[in-house]
């Protein structure tokens, strides 16, 4: 396996951290996919296993819960033209609780928000066709 280096980041928008945990079910339930593949492709090119009537065995991702405690803020987005307040957005930013901010920002744990998300598996969509 490859060595990873980890470059820890405090402060995200709110939606790059729950879409970075979607893309990493996502990516896992990929390596599933394919791993069950390959081993259906073993046993058809085994005479011995496929006359047997073997299939690969296929694992899915049905629902994962996630809980995450976190640090949310909302930040001010002024977008300008010409000097002029064009419009203001609000942002939610959020920052993992884990000991390099509770230490650098001296963050008592206990005024952490908690996110929960439940992802499910639902069929593929019904496929349209336009003219």
């Amino acid at each position: 396996m490859a060595k990873l280096e980890i470059e820890e980041v405090l402060i995200e928008p709110l939606e790059d951290v729950l879409l970075q945990v979607a893309r990493g079910i996502a990516k896992s339930q990929l390596e599933l996919d394919k791993n069950s593949l390959a081993t259906q492709i073993l046993i058809d090119n085994n005479e011995d296993l496929s006359k047997a009537g073997i299939t690969a065995t296929w694992y899915h991702f049905s629902e994962v819960n996630a809980e995450l405690k976190m640090n949310l803020s909302l930040q001010e987005i002024m977008e300008k033209e010409e000097e002029k307040v064009r419009s203001v957005k609000m942002e939610i930013l959020s920052a993992p609780i884990n000991a390099s901010y509770k230490n650098a920002f001296d963050y008592d744990v206990s005024g952490a928000s908690m996110i929960k998300a439940k992802i499910v598996s639902v069929p593929p969509p019904v496929e349209v066709k336009g003219r």
